[in-house]
Order: structure tokens, then C-alpha cells, then sequence
């Protein structure tokens, strides 16, 4: 009787390190899952594309379309894992002016209209001087997005010592929609403003 529960506790002690990393075409991954290839033109891993993937938690992977994307658990959606970075700015001083959109495009009805629907996930800007507390303002299709209590939402901000950072955006657009920035006109103008806007894909 002790003969059998003695393996079977071995076998028991062995199970974790058995499962704790797993080779595909490798005896030695060095990873929780390693795929070693070899140059013989089949791709090293395939995932099938999906339409509507149920995501529950962050890291997740799905193709959905011709895009690959990873489950926000914060965000509670897909979105790709490219990133997409929208530089604005404005060589002069900026009061109730639009910035300009990769050169020279400054007007508040007009921009580059985003392909796919898709979220603002991070805001940065900074200017040379000037009112370092000027207001700045999110605009999609030309309109503020406006004033929100909750941070990831909200589209109203303040410059403060002439910068400002927020990685937690939240704020959801849509396929044909163009984002602009725009500097308040509200206090003294604000110095040589730039702006990147950064965006992903939703699902």
C-alpha cells in the first residue's frame, strides 16, 4: 500500500514542472510556451479570426477582421494592439485657435477622418511658455467633447507649467469621425502648442 502512494506522490511533485513549460518543435523552451521554427515557409502560429470574442480579462488575443487585438479589462473592449499617434500644433500663440493637424490644417470642420471606429486612450501636450494653465479642448467632428467628471472621459483640460499628460483616456469615436484639439478661448494665449493624440482601434 505504501509502495503506490509513494509513486503517486512523486508523480504529483512532478506535475508542475511538467506543465510549467510547454515546446512546440523545442525539448528547452524558455518560456511558459515557446514555438521554434524553422524556415520552411509555414507560418510559426495561426489564429483564426473571430467576430464577436467575449473578453474577460487583460493580455487576451484575438483576430477580429484583419487586426489583431487585446482585451482591455480597464477599457471593458478590444482594441488593436497598434497604436496610432495624431500630432497636432501650432507655431504661434494660441487663443480660440484649432491646432494644426500634421502641418498646416486648422480648421474646426475639417481633419483627418479615422477609418475605423475606434478610442483615445492617451493625450499629451506642451508649449514653449505662455499661460501655462490655458485651457485645451478634445474636439471630435468640430464639437468639444466637453466636460465629464469621470477623468477618462473627460475632454476638458488644463495646461499645467506649460505641459500635460493623461494615459487613461476612455473616449470612444466612430469610423468618420475627425479629432482636432483645439486652445480654449478662455486667458491669456499659450506659446508654440503640440499636441499627440494617441488612438486605437475598437471592436
Amino acid at each position: 500500500m505504501r509502495k503506490p502512494l509513494f509513486l503517486f506522490l512523486i508523480v504529483l511533485g512532478l506535475v508542475p514542472k511538467l506543465v510549467a513549460q510547454v515546446g512546440v518543435g523545442t525539448t528547452n523552451p524558455t518560456s511558459e510556451l515557446e514555438i521554434q521554427t524553422t524556415n520552411t515557409g509555414v507560418p510559426a502560429l495561426e489564429l483564426n479570426p473571430q467576430t464577436a470574442p467575449v473578453g474577460s480579462a487583460d493580455g487576451q488575443l484575438s483576430v477580429i477582421g484583419d487586426k489583431l487585438y487585446m482585451y482591455d479589462e480597464t477599457r471593458s473592449k478590444w482594441l488593436s494592439i497598434e497604436s496610432n499617434p495624431l500630432q497636432y500644433g501650432y507655431a504661434l500663440s494660441a487663443d480660440n485657435q484649432v491646432l494644426w493637424f500634421g502641418g498646416d490644417i486648422e480648421s474646426s470642420t475639417n481633419g483627418a477622418i479615422m477609418p475605423f471606429d475606434g478610442t483615445i486612450i492617451h493625450v499629451t501636450v506642451s508649449s514653449s511658455g505662455g499661460n501655462a494653465s490655458k485651457r485645451m479642448d478634445l474636439q471630435i467632428n468640430g464639437s468639444n467633447v466637453g466636460n465629464n467628471l469621470d477623468p477618462t472621459l473627460d475632454g476638458r483640460f488644463n495646461l499645467s507649467s506649460g505641459s500635460f499628460t493623461y494615459t487613461d483616456f476612455n473616449i470612444d469615436f466612430s469610423a468618420g469621425d475627425f479629432i482636432s484639439i483645439k486652445a480654449a478661448n478662455a486667458g491669456a494665449a499659450v506659446e508654440d502648442p503640440a499636441a499627440i493624440i494617441w488612438v486605437k482601434w475598437r471592436q
